[in-house]
């Protein structure tokens, strides 16, 4: 008589296979070095990376598939479970603080890279020419209705529409005022209504680690495809753009990482280690919101930021703390003045500065979509705006990944900073996060 059920031969020795096939997975070296071999099979191999555009998009589509679900439900829940906890409540004015002074980092690296290299100047007459070409048959830049407009798309007339059309600043819009009322509400039904919220984060979140275990291959795909689709005559073009634009994004990262490393006492290199799975995601995808699971779990694990601060910061962060396009607008308004030979003295500079953080930190479109948004900053500081569409289009595909993963580093440093002094108060009584299964009290 058999005392267990029947198990077929190699049934057992399978499970460790299989285990160690995910390690091998989810090892940074294997998820870095997809990308990195993505980015020479793009370059390289052109038609067949084209050919990888099925395989780019059904990766895409499961990325976004429980992104929607993870928002709505980890947003009210944190702000929610902040506002009914008197310990973390206190942690909305620190956030604005550290908020508004960490804006300043990429406005102050991007003009200055700009300033000194002077990339636009160098620019040669024939890429001039190219890109006057270029301007001709580039169309009207989308409208854009300043303030008012902005206002206008936030707040969704319609939210199931807002959340079937997938409007993320109407939906977070939404779901920050669910969250408030939520946090505020008396009724006896409020905190069972977090907690149906906290049981739904958590199932999508398992949902999306399952989702990950081919990360390797989606970003492969993802990354070779888009690269296949770049300009190469009009990169060679701005290739001074690009260079120095990198130049300026690694100079941003370093700097958060240095924050970082010193706010928590750690080495330099730690927060690449810490955040390699949302840093990777929002690089390889251009899209900060698809690392939104990934850095909220990442900042539980190894930062200890409570799971109310980390859900209430993150989906704020890359809306807007966006410091990649920030960036971008301080890099490239200085290089359209050089461009067009604008000298810009200090009264231009500190309207460019603070037109970038205004326009830039919620900027959530890429592309010749940002040009309308760049455009008033560029006017407003004497510079033409005319060739900001064909520059931001044309450049997309080399530093829009540069721009999501300044972002989504950004909002880590926002969360961590945030939760610092909470973080130190509950160390030594909570144990570190295991994961979106565990809830911590």
């Amino acid at each position: 008589m058999y005392s267990r059920p029947y198990e077929p031969d190699g049934c057992c020795n399978a499970l460790p296979l299989l285990h160690l096939l995910r390690k091998l997975l989810s090892h940074p070296a294997t998820i870095l070095g997809s990308v990195g071999f993505g980015l020479v099979v793009g370059f390289q191999f052109p038609t067949f990376s084209h050919g990888l555009r099925p395989i780019a998009q059904v990766y895409i589509a499961l990325l976004s598939m429980c992104l929607l679900p993870i928002l709505v439900s980890a947003l009210p829940w944190g702000i929610g479970q902040m506002l009914r906890t008197p310990q973390t409540r206190e942690l909305f004015g620190r956030m604005a603080v550290i908020y508004a002074v960490g804006l300043l980092i990429p406005c102050v690296v991007g003009l200055a890279v700009a300033g000194i290299f002077q990339p636009g100047a160098a620019l040669g007459e024939e890429a001039k020419a190219l890109l006057g070409s270029e301007l001709q048959g580039a169309g009207p830049g989308a409208e854009t209705g300043g303030l008012l407009g902005f206002v206008e798309t936030m707040i969704p007339p319609n939210v199931f529409a807002a959340l079937s059309k997938g409007q993320f600043i109407s939906i977070v819009f939404f779901a920050a005022l669910a969250g408030l009322g939520l946090g505020v509400v008396r009724a006896p039904g409020a905190d069972e209504a977090l907690r149906v919220l906290n049981a739904l984060y958590q199932t999508f979140s398992t949902v999306f680690s399952w989702v990950l275990i081919p990360l390797p291959i989606g970003l492969f795909s993802i990354v070779a495809y888009n690269i296949s689709q770049a300009e190469r005559e009009l990169l060679n073009a701005l290739l001074a753009y690009v260079a120095f634009f990198w130049l300026a994004g690694l100079l941003v990262i370093a700097a958060h990482a240095i924050v970082l490393s010193i706010a928590t006492r750690t080495a330099p290199w730690r927060p690449f280690v810490a955040l390699k799975t949302p840093l990777v995601l929002a690089f390889a995808t251009d899209n900060p919101f698809i690392a939104l699971y990934s850095a909220i779990d990442a900042l539980q694990k190894h930062y200890r930021v409570r799971r109310e601060v980390a859900d209430t910061i993150v989906p704020f962060g890359v809306l807007a703390n966006q410091h990649g396009q920030v960036l971008l607008f301080a890099f490239t308004a200085p290089f359209l003045a050089q461009v067009y030979g604008v000298e810009l003295g200090p009264t231009a500079l500190l309207t460019l500065g603070l037109g970038v953080i205004v326009s830039g930190a919620a900027a959530v479109a890429g592309g010749a979509a940002l040009a309308p948004i760049l455009a008033p900053v560029l006017l407003g500081a004497g510079v033409p705006d005319a060739l900001a569409v064909v520059i931001l289009a044309t450049t997309q595909p080399m530093v829009a990944n540069l721009s999501s993963t300044v972002t989504v580093q950004a909002t880590c440093n926002l969360a961590v900073l945030t939760a610092r002094g909470r973080t130190e108060q509950v160390a030594a009584e909570e144990p570190p996060s295991k994961g979106p299964d565990e809830e911590m009290p």
